[in-house]
């Protein structure tokens, strides 16, 4: 604007320089420019040079004709940068920079070995024995174990009683071997509030239970200690029994599974009992054997199943891996006779 401004100006003095006819002006000397009547204003011979104002005026209209012309100049837009097409739907691929050169990296055979973030023993600090027992002391270190939602919780139900008689198919490809982007690794959350579960059901239905085969109703009286006896009972087996399995292998050298991939697996292995202890109100006692006979079949199965491959590809040297696994179903069947002989008998 203010070059507008100071341009319009010196137009104006050029103009009135311009009108001027006679040399006898005390502010402008004689127009040599002006034309008379009768005479050419520019003779052909000699041609009236261009004024400086007249040139920086047409240069600024030209730039502003550019700047808003509908044909924008090159460096108006910023060049389009094409980013390759990816798939969303592709999954990654762990990745290891060799000298250079991508390599695919291979999965741990051993699964204690491996964390929940997926990385490799070799690539994590070591910690001395003093160090894992002030960890186990410690809130962080379970923390992990318990960042699981809802969801997921509910898939591991669900396929906890559809694929308990598949080989290893519910610790592979429910809960996963380990913490990834598609899986999140045994957990602890699903076993503590299925135990609580559990502990509930069993004395409330042994209770039921009882007041339904009385005969006198007067004299009934709720058996508190039942609450007592369930809670020992299933916490002892769901994280005592998994902790001496996993205590026995690191003994033997078959360092293949964790001990929350133990109580993982007890956990989720009592989920058929809670609609068992249901079953278990009709009074009669071979629809109660069979009831608890079925259930400890198919919870058995789940653990036996998806502990197994793991403990035969640890046990390369002796048959050590048998006797576990005869050693897990008698637990089973111990468990059975704890049920039915305190809580249903």
């Amino acid at each position: 604007w203010i070059i507008q401004k100071k341009l319009d100006l010196h137009l104006k003095n050029y103009s009135i320089m311009m009108d001027s006819t006679t040399g006898e002006d005390e502010d402008f000397p004689p127009n040599p420019f002006r034309a008379t009547l009768g005479s050419s204003p520019f003779p052909m011979e000699k041609s009236a040079p261009i004024p400086v104002t007249s040139q920086v005026q047409a240069q600024q209209v030209s730039q502003e004709d550019i700047f808003f012309s509908n044909q924008a100049p090159a460096f108006a837009q910023p060049p389009i940068l094409q980013r390759p097409h990816q798939n969303p739907y592709q999954k990654k691929q762990p990745m290891e920079m060799v000298e250079g050169q991508a390599q695919h990296s291979e999965p741990a055979t051993n699964s204690f070995a491996q964390t929940q973030s997926g990385m490799s023993s070799s690539d994590i600090p070591q910690m001395t024995r003093w160090q894992l027992c002030k960890a186990c002391f410690q809130m962080e270190t379970y923390l992990t174990y318990f960042d699981i939602e809802a969801t997921d919780i509910y898939y591991r139900l669900k396929y906890s009683l559809l694929y308990f008689y598949l080989p290893d198919k519910f610790r592979s490809e429910v809960i996963g071997v380990a913490r990834s982007n598609n899986m999140k690794g045994p957990d602890l959350y699903g076993p503590l509030w299925i135990t609580m579960t559990l502990v509930f059901f069993l004395a409330v239905t042994s209770n039921l239970s009882a007041y339904i085969r009385t005969d006198n109703i007067e004299k009934f009286e709720y058996d508190i200690s039942h609450l007592v006896h369930a809670m020992t009972v299933c916490f002892g087996f769901v994280f005592g029994v998994p902790a001496l399995w996993w205590i026995l292998t690191q003994c033997l050298s078959m360092q293949c599974l964790m001990v929350v991939d133990w109580i993982c697996l007890y956990g989720y292995s009592m989920v058929p009992y809670i609609p068992s202890t249901l079953f278990c109100l009709i009074p009669s006692q071979a629809w109660i054997w069979t009831c608890l006979i079925i259930t400890t079949v198919v919870s058995g199965l789940l653990v036996v199943r998806n502990v197994a491959s793991a403990l035969l590809a640890a046990d390369t040297a002796s048959n050590k891996a048998g006797p576990i696994l005869i050693a897990i179903m008698v637990s089973h069947l111990i468990f059975l006779l704890v049920l039915k002989l305190i809580f249903y008998n």
